[in-house]
């Protein structure tokens, strides 16, 4: 009736095939899941029918936006100053017991 469950019973009956027929050192498998995947993935619209879930975190995240990227820029700048911090503390350090080690700033960055 529908073409979703149409594209499931393919997905289905592709899937049974590959599992009754089995590779038996062949590569008939593996090219045939490489093939099966695509339509895996258009199962998965199934599951949200209508992506209201999706529409409304859209929306949410679009009529935020600013708000987001504000606390993304917050959050970058708290990391860069952290591990300038870091490196200054750490940098005049004795290293002979020491695990860890900083050269340079970006050593304290990665850290």
């Amino acid at each position: 009736r529908k073409p979703i469950s149409v594209i499931d019973f393919v997905v289905v009956l592709a899937s049974l095939i590959i599992l009754c027929k089995g590779s038996n050192g062949q590569v008939f498998a593996t090219s045939t899941i490489r093939g099966v995947r695509f339509l895996q993935m258009l199962r998965m619209l199934h599951v949200d029918r209508q992506a209201g879930t999706w529409r409304l975190l859209g929306s949410v995240v679009f009529i935020h936006r600013q708000e987001l990227i504000t606390t993304l820029y917050i959050g970058f700048l708290g990391l860069i100053f952290s591990s300038y911090f870091v490196y200054l503390a750490e940098k005049n350090n004795d290293r002979t017991n020491s695990t860890t080690t900083f050269d340079s700033y970006a050593d304290a960055l990665w850290w």
